[in-house]
């Protein structure tokens, strides 16, 4: 599958949660949470558009450096 690299460069504009997952070739957002959104976010390499309502429905991730 996908690395953390190729989806921070992704993520230069900034997209939803299903739109990345589905980029990386995963169906469910579930998974690819825990295993890939949630490790970028936590490091600081991907930020949410939203950050004071992680679960809006108009959330988006995009790459620190774009910034």
């Amino acid at each position: 599958m996908f690395g953390g690299g190729a989806i921070l460069a992704f993520c230069s504009l900034p997209h939803s949660k299903a739109e990345i997952a589905e980029h990386c070739g995963y169906k469910s957002t579930k998974n690819f949470t825990k295993k890939y959104l949630r490790p970028l976010l936590d490091s600081g390499a991907l930020n949410m558009t939203v950050p004071d309502k992680p679960n809006s429905r108009n959330q988006k991730y995009i790459a620190a450096h774009t910034k």
